[in-house]
């Protein structure tokens, strides 16, 4: 009998490799700690079978594979070769494009942030069997919308400047939708809220974030020329100072940076998740 991969990582390791220091850890300040605190990435971001699910009455971990073998281990090349050449990262095959935006995708729906937004909106609990249904078709719906029309895709980084790093966290995809209107009113600020992935993918503008490493940040949005612009453009402090702040409103347990030094005294105990 096969043993079940039961320890499943929603914040991949490959991905948080990109955050690593020199000793190969990163820094990390979880809700419940006073203190960051420095860690294996092994160490973080998993949950004990929170991808084993039942077909046909038997428990399988051929999600917790699928993500291994088809996003993982894919995406772990690309994020090491982004965090190794910084602002000089200038060349991304088709293949590549591909691998970041299936990764995105299901950065988005696989983390527990978004779980606890399917059971904010259900008004109960959601079983494992409920969750892994959602969490896979509305993978396929980002993969999807992406092959059908090819998204525009940017990257950004902090360099040369590097008294600002990105941080990431426990919900590290930023979904952002822009409301335009032909009226500027000087009140309107931006609101946080849980959206239907379906009401994201369907209006005008919207967009996908993520930090890549403490250095890089990409945006895959609905709307442009549908090309991959790169090298990474160059954005002040602001703009990486506004991504994190949006990071650490919606991690729930954790954030993890480079350095120490970029994470927040303290977590938010509320979180806010959408795409559910």
């Amino acid at each position: 009998m096969t043993k079940l991969r039961r320890e499943n990582h929603y914040l991949p390791v490959s991905y948080q490799r990109g955050f690593a220091d020199t000793s190969g850890k990163v820094w990390v300040k979880f809700a419940n700690e006073p203190n960051p605190v420095h860690r294996n990435p092994r160490s973080v971001g998993k949950r004990r079978d929170l991808y084993i699910w039942t077909q046909k009455g038997v428990a399988t971990d051929n999600v917790e594979q699928f993500f291994g073998n088809q996003v993982e281990s894919q995406f772990a090349l690309l994020s090491q070769r982004i965090k190794e050449e910084g602002s000089k990262f200038s060349i991304m095959s088709g293949v590549e494009q591909g691998v970041l935006c299936r990764f995105i995708a299901a950065q988005t729906t696989r983390t527990l942030a978004h779980k606890h937004c399917m059971e904010q909106q259900a008004g109960t609990s959601v079983d494992t069997n409920t969750f892994v249904r959602v969490m896979l078709r509305q993978t396929h719906a980002l993969i999807e919308n992406w092959r059908n029309r090819t998204p525009t895709i940017h990257f950004f980084t902090s360099l040369p400047l590097v008294g600002e790093h990105y941080v990431t966290g426990d919900s590290p995809v930023l979904a952002i939708q822009i409301n335009e209107s032909r009226v500027w009113m000087p009140g309107d600020t931006p609101q946080e809220s849980i959206t239907n992935l379906t009401d994201i993918l369907s209006s005008p503008k919207h967009c996908f974030m993520i930090a890549l490493s403490p250095y890089i940040c990409v945006s895959v949005q609905n709307w442009g020329d549908g090309q991959t612009h790169l090298p990474p453009t160059h954005v002040p402090p602001r703009d990486v100072q506004w991504s994190n702040d949006l990071v650490r409103t919606q991690s729930r347990e954790f954030v993890i940076a480079l350095r120490k030094e970029s994470l927040p005294r303290h977590l938010f105990t509320r979180f806010v998740a959408k795409g559910a």
